[in-house]
């Protein structure tokens, strides 16, 4: 008689260690989840901050006004519908003559509300000034080279 009671105590105590465990494991994975749903999109926003930056990049050709202006419209387009978890997002986009420079912010509501800000950078080359300028670095090396040939100096 003692056996059968205590065999229903020890499935009574499992039931109420499960009744602590089950609700704190099951916010252990919910918070896990949301981690993961933010850090997806922190990523998505990084690879597509560079990937509009690099674009910008390679339009070498356009002024910083015209490649700004077209930056903005592809911006929120690149990154909308593909989120899981950020809301109000914006996106800024600066042009100068030597860099482009693509930002997003939003924020979500998951876990009290995280921010999010990613920002990528690529630098504008304009090759014809490359060229020019190792053209002209060339020319004044040879000079140098040439005067010291004359004055009998050895290289």
């Amino acid at each position: 008689m003692k056996t059968e009671k205590q065999a229903e105590l020890k499935r009574a105590s499992i039931t109420v260690e499960a009744c602590f465990i089950i609700p704190f494991l099951t916010a252990i994975i919910f918070v896990l989840f949301c981690l993961c749903l933010y850090l997806h999109d922190r990523s998505l926003l990084a690879a597509s901050a560079a990937e509009l930056a690099g674009k910008g990049a390679g339009k070498k050709y356009q002024t910083e006004k015209e490649l700004e202006e077209w930056l903005n419209g592809q911006a929120l387009g690149l990154a909308e519908g593909r989120l899981l978890a950020v809301r109000e997002l914006e996106a800024s986009v600066r042009v100068t003559r030597t860099e482009v420079t693509v930002t997003y912010t939003g924020s979500t509501p998951l876990l009290g509300g995280l921010n999010v800000r990613e920002q990528e950078t690529a630098r504008r080359l304009n090759p014809v000034e490359f060229i020019r300028g190792r053209k002209r670095l060339k020319a004044i090396f040879q000079e140098g080279k040439e005067k010291r040939c004359a004055n009998g100096d050895k290289l």
